[in-house]
């Protein structure tokens, strides 16, 4: 497993790529529940999380390799994975709403109407945070499987696998 995630050297195939995507989906999700437990937890580890982005790129570059295209169509299949996780984690707000952020929103209006200052706006964000996180952990660790999932698949079926040995390596 170090292989898969930790280097971008070589080719991985479709079902690898799988595989990798949905260990970095699993991981994220772990992360995105820790905000029902700790607020100032899951804060934390959402900083390290995105730290997740390397392994992603390094699949990212092997699953192209696969396709004998060059690891810098990795950003084209980074665009990709992230307009569907912005897709999707607008669909999961529409289905699963947060009534502290709908109340967060509300009050920023008022606040900015009645020329509310960046003090009170910020206090006002500290207050609902923790009942934010709380609300948002199951959709975001859903929707990120989700996403995840969604684009791993659309990234394997645009990227078919080359059979033969190419300037990567050998056909896994």
């Amino acid at each position: 497993m170090g292989n898969l995630l930790f280097s971008p050297s070589g080719r991985i195939g479709p079902s690898e790529f799988m595989k990798g995507m949905m260990i970095l989906a699993a991981i994220a999700a772990v992360i995105s529940i820790t905000g029902l437990f700790s607020f100032q937890l899951s804060q934390i580890l959402g900083f390290i999380a995105f730290l997740l982005i390397i392994p992603l790129f390094f699949l990212l570059i092997k699953r192209s390799h696969d396709a004998g295209k060059s690891g810098w169509m990795s950003i084209v299949w980074f665009i990709l994975w992230a307009i569907v996780m912005v897709i999707v984690s607008m669909i999961m707000g529409m289905i699963m709403p947060s009534a502290a952020e709908a109340e967060l929103k509300t009050a920023m209006e008022e606040m900015m109407t009645d020329g509310g200052g960046f003090g009170e706006i910020m206090g006002l964000t500290k207050e609902l945070g923790p009942q934010i996180a709380k609300e948002a952990a199951i959709p975001s660790a859903v929707g990120g499987l989700i996403a995840t999932g969604l684009a791993a698949f659309l990234i394997n079926m645009f990227n078919k696998r080359d059979d033969h040995e190419n300037q990567y390596g050998p056909a896994s």
